[in-house]
Formats: C-alpha cells, structure tokens, sequence
C-alpha cells in the first residue's frame, strides 16, 4: 500500500504540463507510465500534449497497458539499448 502526499490544488497533469514548459522537456513527447487512479489524470495530461501514455496492470486505462513492473523494465532496457547503438 502507498500513500500520496500533496499539496491541495495540484494534479499529476498540472506537474506533466509545468515540465514541458521548461528544458530539457520542452519541444519533446511526454511518456507516463502508471498503475493506479491517482494516474488518470497523468495519461489525459500527456495525451493531450500528443504523448504516450501507458497502464500497468488493468486497474486503470491508458493508450498502452503492459502487464507488470517486469514488463515496465524490460521496455525500458529495449530503448537504452535501442539508444545506446545509435551512439555507436
């Protein structure tokens, strides 16, 4: 079980929006990946700045869903990998 502490007033979408207006995120794609309700307004956030939004499990909806955490990291390494021999 997690508890979430924050201020009165601010969203998971408000702080998304704050980031993409300040370097190094502004002019990039906006990806959330998140698992429970406190994330829905986070997936409509980044979608309506033309994002990638992502559920894991299937407690929640998004544009994408993956199954676990394992599945979370196994499509991050992908994309480090993916980057890291376009470096090469």
């Amino acid at each position: 079980m997690m508890l979430e502490i924050k201020p009165r007033g601010f969203t998971k979408d408000g702080a998304i929006k704050a980031f993409m207006r300040e370097p190094p995120f502004s002019g990039r794609r906006p990806v959330f990946v998140g698992d429970d309700l406190t994330d829905q307004d986070a997936f409509k956030g980044v979608e309506d700045l033309g994002g990638m939004s992502i559920a894991v499990g299937d407690r929640v909806r998004a544009q994408y869903r993956v199954e676990n955490p394992a599945a979370v990291r196994a499509w991050l390494q992908g994309i480090a990998a993916l980057h890291d021999s376009h470096r090469a």
